[in-house]
């Protein structure tokens, strides 16, 4: 496996902030630089997809091996209604 560290530090910052949007996100992209005929940065992108559907996988085996799958993670969780308060504000 020979992945560029360019492609895997940018796939690795999409996933971390974007989760699976960022598969979709560089699927767009792709999809756009492929119509407007840049190849070169058609195929970084395309590896980017590549290398964020990759790390999703491993994390989500990861996440299942260990137990904790989503239900588990959000139980323990507070929900979102307790520490955010409500604080209304006049319109000018």
């Amino acid at each position: 496996m020979n992945t560029d560290l360019d492609v895997l530090v940018f796939a690795t910052r999409l996933v971390d902030e974007l989760g699976e949007t960022a598969i979709r996100m560089s699927r767009v992209r792709l999809v756009e630089l492929t119509a407007a005929n840049h190849t070169r940065a058609a195929a970084f992108w395309r590896e980017v997809m590549r290398t964020s559907e990759r790390l999703l996988n491993e994390r989500s085996v990861r996440r299942v091996a260990s137990g904790l799958s989503s239900p588990a993670i959000a139980a323990g969780q507070p929900s979102v209604s307790q520490s955010v308060a409500y604080v209304p504000r006049p319109i000018p």
